[in-house]
């Protein structure tokens, strides 16, 4: 599937306001409804749009957030799995990727406190399956430039 500039803008409009109709959304594109929900159906059926969600607003809740990087004691297929198994049970875990570098893998912790991440991390240190050598963790401040969305229009470059 070729992503033209109709299905650019449609991505942009959805990935700001996935809840706009689809008759505001073919009014800010261009295309009849029809054509519209053509598109966006078959940009859902291609996955490149994975799912809508909704953003819940952290501010509005207590809540400490934590980054934290993870170095494994074994750099293998085996050890990666038995880490993804460890992790994948922790639901104060909202994101995992896995790194080049110094550190294996960033974890995003959101937790009630700092008390409860102290924890969690603690019996994840203590989990001999996660096999994790070393842990460093980055308590959040504040926010200063909060994730809004990909820049489509130069990922879609040809």
């Amino acid at each position: 599937m070729k992503v033209d500039r109709h299905n650019l803008r449609i991505l942009q409009a959805l990935q700001t306001n996935a809840r706009i109709s689809n008759l505001k959304l073919s009014e800010e594109i261009g295309l009849s409804e029809s054509a519209c929900l053509a598109r966006v159906k078959r940009l859902t059926s291609e996955r490149y749009i994975r799912e809508f969600l909704a953003e819940i607003n952290l501010d509005k809740v207590r809540h400490a957030e934590f980054y934290v990087n993870v170095a494994l004691k074994r750099q293998d297929a085996r050890t990666s799995e038995s880490f993804r198994r460890a992790i994948n049970g922790i639901p104060q875990i909202v994101s995992c990727v896995k790194m080049s570098g110094e550190f294996d893998y960033m974890l995003r912790f959101v937790c009630p406190d700092a008390a409860d991440f102290n924890r969690v991390s603690e019996q994840l240190l203590a989990n001999e399956e996660a096999a994790i050598s070393r842990m460093t963790s980055h308590l959040v401040i504040e926010k200063t430039k909060p994730f809004t969305g990909y820049p489509l229009e130069l990922l879609f470059q040809d």
